[in-house]
């Protein structure tokens, strides 16, 4: 076997070495990248500020019974939503961002999950205490939908595109440089039975030269995709308001939205590359030797 070895003719593996890093970085980025996008995306919705909050004057005698059944009145007329009072330490903390300091005895803020008609919902409460105000949440949502919606649909055309040219291109690498081994090596197959040996033995040596170069080029791609993600990540940061990136040390695939299964996949594809390309190696010579 060592012999063979030696003896068998290999071309230059650099340009195979470069076409299998582009084509794993490209397969990578086509699984993780709108996965990715729209976990990054659900992470900024559920950040955003969506209480509708209603004040209401001070819980003195007159109005005390009034703040204390608001919320279940809320929750009674409106199902599915969540009315909380908040405490006087929560209501002074939260004036305080607002105004100078508050003076004198302060009001009862009640916050709200809805989104259905903020008309219906303030027509409801001023009918429950006319002196509230109800203060819907900032509309960020409703503005920024579009462009989230566009985000998404890049993501994806551009993954469909980095995945067909993968799916086209990935075969044919491979059987160019399989095709390109055995031509190399046809006057060894050729001489090697006339010698009493057994060309499946060659086979196995060329096979295996193949899957060792492969596993590098493609682990390459790898090493290429995983700061392609950590950029990308970094470019929607301040849109997206995601939290600030700890370091490397940190769980990297929490930065990058991707769940570890789907690590797991992306560190599994050089092994499933070298396993293609060691069996289009035994299937271009196979077919070579029957043809001869």
């Amino acid at each position: 076997m060592t012999r063979l070895s030696r003896a068998a003719g290999w071309p230059s593996p650099w340009p195979s070495l470069l076409g299998l890093c582009l084509i794993t970085w490209l397969i990578g980025l086509a699984l993780a990248l709108p996965h990715g996008v729209d976990r990054a995306i659900q992470q900024w919705e559920s950040e955003l500020n969506d209480h509708v909050v209603i004040a209401l004057p001070p819980a003195d005698g007159r109005h005390a019974e009034q703040i204390n059944t608001l919320p279940q009145t809320l929750m009674t007329a409106f199902p599915g939503t969540q009315a909380t009072r908040l405490p006087d330490r929560d209501v002074e903390r939260s004036l305080a961002t607002w105004s100078t300091p508050w003076e004198g005895p302060l009001p009862a803020l009640i916050t709200l999950h809805y989104h259905g008609d903020m008309t219906a919902l303030t027509s409801f409460v001023h009918q429950h205490s006319p002196e509230a105000r109800v203060i819907p949440p900032p509309p960020q949502l409703t503005k920024l939908t579009p462009l989230m919606t566009g985000l998404r649909h890049a993501a994806g055309n551009i993954a469909l595109a980095a995945g067909l040219g993968a799916a086209l291109i990935v075969p044919a690498l491979l059987y160019l440089g399989a095709r390109t081994v055995a031509l190399a090596n046809a006057s060894q197959l050729a001489l090697l039975p006339t010698l009493g040996g057994k060309t499946s033995s060659l086979h196995h040596v060329l096979a295996l030269r193949m899957a060792l170069m492969i596993f590098p080029g493609s682990l390459a791609g790898i090493g290429l995709l995983v700061p392609t993600l950590a950029l990308i990540t970094s470019a929607l940061r301040p849109l997206l308001r995601l939290p600030p990136f700890a370091g490397f040390a940190s769980a990297f695939h929490a930065q990058t939205f991707l769940p570890l299964s789907l690590w797991g996949i992306l560190f599994l594809l050089p092994f499933l590359m070298a396993l293609a390309g060691w069996g289009m190696v035994h299937l271009v010579l196979f077919r070579q030797e029957h043809r001869s």
